[in-house]
């Protein structure tokens, strides 16, 4: 891949990350402990509250809806306001020093940092190493969530794996399930002869299934793919994009979630199309490190010549969140 190729990439990339930034520019409000009549409790920040719903952001999860009927008591957690430097002191008693403030929808900031490497020694010699990070802006109804992505690899000196990508994605809540959004990617993959692409599009999403420890929902929209080969031939085309997505929390320690994307070519909806999947299983080791199992599955219908239709990964990872 020429240096200019690169530095295009990066410049888009890095372009995404602040535009995403730039969004959640805000006050963070602040946290809140929910008690539930069925026993559970539920922590994080209310991002936006009606007659029939409220929405939680915390460390795993970007939107959690609570209906109010199954709110048993809400326990603000209390804000310490130091005393005045120059308080004068009098005979009668000053009233406690601290304030509750109630909560209020606010910025809502988590992230993860996945590390991992592959090594072996022996008949072949191999590095694999890869990376992921992963934000989350909450503000309102206004939901940004980016992911930054990258492996690189050598078997016997030669070059194995070499891509990099990232993505930004912009939801706004219509209503407490239906949501519109903005997807935009781009990246690069040296194996499979992409000097660069980039993809952007609109979209409409529902979830159907919002639950304290399952979400599920659904999206379809449009997307725009541009892919430039290494043998100065190009891709570009409109996509139909259908995607399903589903969060489940096994329990305080075990997490699964998975997305599938289609993306059937306009023009040719039977003949040509891709698809992305991708499922992870995260284990806490502790309170903010985990492990993470991927399996990562890639299909394109119509690749660069010399490369194969599918390409399929599977990778472990160390992971912190903050």
């Amino acid at each position: 891949m020429s240096q200019r190729s690169r530095h295009r990439i990066f410049y888009v990339l890095w372009t995404i990350a602040g535009l995403a930034l730039f969004d959640g520019v805000r006050a963070l409000g602040q946290e809140v402990i929910l008690h539930l009549r069925n026993g559970d409790r539920i922590s994080g920040f209310i991002t936006s509250e009606t007659t029939n719903r409220v929405v939680l952001t915390n460390a795993w999860s970007a939107g959690v809806t609570v209906s109010p009927a199954d709110i048993a008591r809400r326990e603000p957690v209390p804000r310490i306001v130091p005393a005045p430097t120059n308080a004068v002191a009098t005979a009668a008693p000053r009233p406690a020093l601290t304030n509750v403030v109630p909560p209020k929808p606010g910025l809502l900031l988590s992230g993860e940092v996945q590390l991992g490497v592959d090594l072996g020694f022996g008949v072949k010699n191999r590095q694999l190493y890869t990376g992921r990070a992963k934000m989350a802006l909450g503000y309102h109804r206004l939901r940004n969530l980016f992911d930054y992505s990258f492996s690189y690899g050598k078997t016997e000196g030669i070059v194995s794996a070499n891509r990099m990508d990232g993505s930004v994605k912009t939801d706004y809540d219509l209503t407490s399930r239906l949501y519109v959004y903005n997807l935009a990617g781009a990246g690069y993959d040296e194996i499979r002869k992409i000097e660069s692409r980039y993809e952007t599009g609109p979209g409409l999403g529902y979830q159907l299934v919002k639950r304290t420890n399952f979400v599920f929902k659904l999206e379809a929209g449009i997307n725009y793919q541009a892919q430039y080969f290494t043998d100065d031939t190009r891709s570009e085309m409109f996509f139909y994009r259908f995607a399903e997505e589903g969060i489940w929390k096994i329990n305080h320690r075990l997490t699964f979630d998975e997305k599938f994307e289609l993306f059937p070519e306009v023009e040719d909806f039977a003949g040509e199309y891709r698809f992305r999947f991708e499922s992870n299983l995260r284990y806490a080791l502790m309170n903010n490190l985990f492990f993470t199992l991927t399996v990562l599955d890639q299909y394109d219908t119509e690749p660069p010549a010399g490369v194969g239709p599918n390409d399929l990964q599977v990778r472990s990872t160390l992971g912190v969140k903050f």
